[in-house]
């Protein structure tokens, strides 16, 4: 937005420098006709011509200052991104790594409840059978 002014700036100060150059002529014409010599006029057109250079590097000057100040802000931004992105990177990598000790801790404690389930119900079934053996024995030698 700054820039767009600066440039709507520079073109209207471009176009009056050139519609005073335009005036500048007649105007040295009726000087020479008023009996100064043509040196002078010779002179009065190369001030007219120093001041109008002198007033387009001023404005070109401006534009490049502003064009650096332009410059150093997208600086500033990409730098602020770059910083931005890293810190999300490292972030994103840090929650990574907690979820997959998270999910090995969670298959670990899968795992452990199956092996303990597998082995609850190998006791029982283990057991009941020891208590059919026993009640079995029990059994032949009361029969016999």
């Amino acid at each position: 937005m700054k820039r767009m002014i600066r440039l709507a700036a520079l073109a209207l100060f471009l176009s009056a420098s050139a519609v005073f150059a335009a005036e500048a002529a007649p105007v040295a014409d009726s000087l020479s006709a008023a009996g100064q010599g043509p040196v002078d006029v010779m002179q009065q057109e190369l001030a007219l011509r120093d001041s109008v250079m002198q007033a387009q590097g001023n404005a070109c000057s401006m534009e490049k200052d502003s064009l650096r100040a332009a410059i150093e802000v997208e600086k500033a931004k990409s730098e602020n991104w770059e910083k931005s992105y890293n810190t999300l990177k490292k972030d994103n990598e840090v929650c990574a790594q907690a979820l997959g000790i998270s999910i090995g801790v969670n298959e670990q404690k899968n795992e452990k409840a199956k092996e303990d389930r597998q082995q609850a119900a190998m006791m029982s079934g283990s057991s009941f059978l020891g208590g059919v053996g026993i009640g079995l024995l029990i059994m032949w030698l009361i029969m016999k």
